[in-house]
């Protein structure tokens, strides 16, 4: 039987905007019992007690919630508890990161450890961008796009997607999956947050690979020590227009080494308009044909997620 508090527990968790929850499913006035399983839903659900939420979500999720509660007579003890015991906290230097949960499904689930700040180290690769999430959620509705393909992602951040081709209890049955970066600290994020998910017994075969690649080195990069690409991924990776002919040489490199038998997959937050434009029509020039992709409705979506925000994914062949 469905929790009464299962949507407010997935968005608490992964760190949604604390004014959009689902407020209206916390039906008022709510009891000394039910303040506690709400309570014990979120802030003080196991994941959330191993590996926190940042500081300032769980403060501004608890300030919410106390507004909401403010009529009622009796506040329950825990509410001023994980509020006054966060606060109290004395910051430490390992508050420039803390943790996101993605419940997916019943029994899939993935941890990442994150900065707090989009750019962070010289780099906006140490976060979670929503057409990550988009991506995922298409994978999720077309997994034969996957299945038994051997898998590289360009730019993979902080490993979202990549964790989630390999989470068993997903069964999308893909073959290797290489994460790639050009930043040396997000392919480190990346290889924690592997092992944040994955038992160290489990093979090697089964986890997603992380590695350092620079576009403008792909020649470079040892690619005979890893299986013939099938599939390339890439989210968030176009906003910055200077990174185009870079980009651009690495794609030719991939389709050239698989004789054009490869296909990308690749998800983009519209941002500037102008600036996909360009894009777009760099691709053409460079002879690769693209193919619109539909968007997973937010009733569909696996993840909590602004729809508001316009993604647009695309495939591109040769």
């Amino acid at each position: 039987m469905a929790q009464k508090y299962d949507k407010l527990q997935q968005q608490f968790l992964c760190c949604y905007p604390v004014k959009k929850m689902a407020w209206s499913s916390v039906k008022l006035p709510l009891n000394w019992a039910e303040q506690q399983e709400l309570i014990a839903a979120t802030c003080g659900h196991p994941l959330n007690k191993s590996h926190p939420v940042r500081r300032s979500y769980l403060e501004a999720f608890l300030k919410q919630l106390m507004n909401l509660l403010k009529d009622q007579e009796e506040l329950h003890d825990d509410l001023y508890g994980n509020l006054c015991g966060r606060m109290a906290e004395t910051p430490s230097s390992g508050t420039a990161y803390a943790y996101k949960h993605y419940l997916i499904q019943p029994g899939a689930k993935i941890t990442l450890r994150e900065s707090n700040s989009f750019v962070s180290e010289g780099t906006t690769g140490l976060c979670t961008w929503e057409a990550a999430l988009a991506l995922s959620d298409y994978i999720l509705q077309h997994k034969d796009v996957v299945k038994g393909k051997n898998v590289v992602e360009l730019g993979a951040g902080a490993g979202l997607l990549g964790i989630l081709l390999k989470l068993p209890a997903l069964e999308l049955h893909t073959g290797q999956v290489l994460l790639t970066d050009g930043s040396e600290t997000c392919v480190q994020l990346m290889r924690e947050n592997i092992a944040l998910n994955f038992e160290t017994k489990d093979e090697v075969a089964e986890v997603p690979q992380s590695e350092t690649l620079r576009w403008d080195a792909v020649a470079e990069f040892p690619w005979d020590k890893f299986a013939e690409t099938d599939l390339l991924l890439a989210a968030d990776v176009i906003y910055d227009d200077s990174q185009f002919d870079a980009l651009l040489g690495a794609l030719d490199y991939l389709f050239k080494q698989r004789s054009n038998q490869l296909e990308m997959l690749l998800a983009s937050t519209v941002r500037n308009v102008d600036t996909l434009h360009k894009f777009m029509t760099e691709l053409n020039a460079h002879g690769y044909k693209v193919t619109p992709c539909a968007n997973v409705s937010a009733c569909a979506s696996h993840f909590c997620r602004d729809h508001t925000a316009a993604v647009q994914i695309i495939s591109i062949r040769r």
